[in-house]
């Protein structure tokens, strides 16, 4: 056991799998607002190619109604329905749904679809004040978790890959990098998200996958033409999640100053430009407006999105504490592991990395502002305050040096795992059970109401005790009831870890011996 040392590319790869398994093992809500919105204007072009929504929108509030207006009693549009949701996931997971077609179109999958037979124990997590299974709802529940699962799942498991080699390169041990990656991607609320067509972990892929690539760059002399990959990437998490935007910035003005070669960032530049295009075109055909307006046209939601500056106020405290210790949506309640970011950044301060320990900490704190600053911070129906998801992995990136140190230490492995043990746990129970996301009573808008509703306690723990658990495959395949149906991702996780990691491991060995070899040679 003690000459078992992993390289850094299998504990890579372990990561991958173990995010994989677990993101894609269960299904996207089906009667999920937002996601089905972003879906609809997927179907609406792979299979009509039109950007309006009018023939699907019956199955989400999340829309806009354009030119107007909208009658809200007879929920009527005096024009046509779009999307009212950012471009990004949809135009993601546009070509996987032209895959799905054609997967559907064969016909052993025709008749199973028609006949809605061998679905396990769907049934069972039904409304039962619902129409049952239909011929339409296993097509569209098929379509959506298909695309979630290629449009969201995996780029979420590169991501998850990418905070552990981004980590090892500043942790003292690699596993201490293994450990803390796998603390983000099923300790946060990135694990919930990671499943769900929502613009969130999209935004935070691009966001910190380029931000990775920059500092290979610029700290690793890494190829230039990885810039044009950033380019892209940035684009991306603008037509996708707007209010990242103002803190891609602050990284961009970081690169220019470290780079050597400075004249070299006209590739990120040149790069954003087509889907910008892309993203001006599509909004000026929708709304006549090259920026994006789709919430201006919402049918839901118009009294705060018309307060302030589309819904920006000014920070508050009340909404500060509700974004990190109240018990409706605090990140620290839910993800206690996270409270390590900050020793990590006093420690990367005193260690002179202060110019990377700042923009870091700067994307964090922006993005942390701007929610405590906008009226609808709580999210709605969700698991933890999803507008946050974004930083995370940059959050999770400055607490390297606190792995370090506790990791080093009896007491500090105890607290270290006993932080991330309750996150997991934590956010794991409430992304697993129910049908939908946790409801909350009234608006949190003062610190008695962000009291007053605990999600776990109110929502997760009590379906729990039911056996109600989020439908999977374990129930869709094997008609695995409850808590049986997460066996197989139990089985499959241990497998990883205990076969998959030391077979990746053997067959690094080879490399291993080579290189040492060459040095010996050297």
């Amino acid at each position: 056991m003690a000459n078992f040392q992993p390289s850094r590319r299998a504990y890579a790869i372990t990561v991958f799998l173990i995010l994989t398994v677990c993101y894609g093992y269960f299904m996207p809500r089906w009667a999920d607002w937002g996601a089905n919105s972003r879906a609809d204007l997927v179907y609406a072009v792979g299979d009509q190619g039109v950007l309006t929504i009018d023939a699907y929108h019956e199955n989400t509030g999340d829309k806009a109604c354009f030119p107007g207006p909208y009658d809200a009693a007879t929920d009527t549009c005096n024009g046509h329905y779009y999307t009212d949701k950012s471009l990004g996931p949809s135009l993601v997971a546009l070509p996987f749904y032209m895959v799905f077609k054609g997967i559907a179109s064969i016909p052993p999958i025709q008749r199973f679809i028609e006949s809605g037979s061998g679905l396990g124990n769907i049934s069972d997590t039904l409304n039962p004040d619902g129409e049952g299974i239909r011929p339409e709802a296993v097509y569209q529940g098929m379509a959506l978790t298909f695309i979630t699962f290629f449009a969201m799942a995996i780029p979420s498991a590169i991501l998850g890959m990418t905070v552990f080699l981004f980590a090892a390169r500043f942790t003292t041990k690699d596993r201490y990098a293994f450990i803390l990656a796998l603390a983000y991607g099923l300790g946060t609320i990135a694990f919930p998200y990671s499943n769900a067509l929502y613009q969130h972990q999209t935004a935070a892929f691009g966001a910190f996958i380029g931000f990775f690539l920059l500092w290979r760059v610029i700290h690793e002399k890494a190829s230039l033409n990885w810039l044009w990959v950033v380019g892209v990437l940035f684009s991306l998490v603008t037509i996708t999640e707007y209010p990242v935007v103002p803190f891609l910035g602050i990284i961009f003005i970081w690169a220019f100053i470290k780079m050597p070669n400075r004249i070299a960032l006209y590739r990120v530049i040149l790069a954003a430009i087509p889907l910008g295009i892309l993203f001006a075109a599509y909004n000026y055909a929708a709304f006549q407006s090259p920026l994006p307006a789709g919430y201006e046209y919402s049918t839901n939601w118009q009294t705060e999105h018309q307060t302030g500056f589309l819904s920006l106020t000014f920070p508050s405290l009340e909404r500060l504490y509700g974004l990190t210790f109240s018990p409706i949506r605090g990140i620290f309640l839910l993800s206690p592991w996270l409270l390590l970011a900050f020793p990590g950044f006093v420690s990367l301060w005193r260690k002179n990395q202060r110019d990377f320990a700042l923009v870091v900490a700067l994307f964090v704190a922006g993005i942390f502002t701007y929610n405590a600053a906008s009226i609808m911070w709580w999210g709605g129906f969700t698991v933890g305050p999803r507008y946050l998801i974004p930083m995370l992995p940059f959050m999770a990136l400055l607490a390297t040096p606190a792995f370090n140190w506790l990791f080093e230490r009896m007491w500090g492995q105890i607290l270290a795992w006993m932080l991330i043990a309750i996150s997991i746990l934590h956010v794991g129970i409430l992304t697993i059970t129910g049908q939908s996301w946790p409801e909350v009573s009234g608006f949190p808008f003062t610190v008695a109401q962000m009291n007053a509703s605990f999600p776990l306690t109110d929502h997760a723990l009590p379906l729990l005790a039911q056996g109600d658990i989020a439908r999977n495959y374990g129930g869709l395949i094997l008609n695995l009831p409850g808590f049986a149906s997460l066996i197989p991702l139990v089985l499959a996780v241990l497998l990883i870890l205990f076969v998959v990691l030391r077979l990746l491991t053997r067959l690094d060995k080879p490399e291993k011996q080579t290189l040492e070899q060459a040095r010996e040679i050297r």
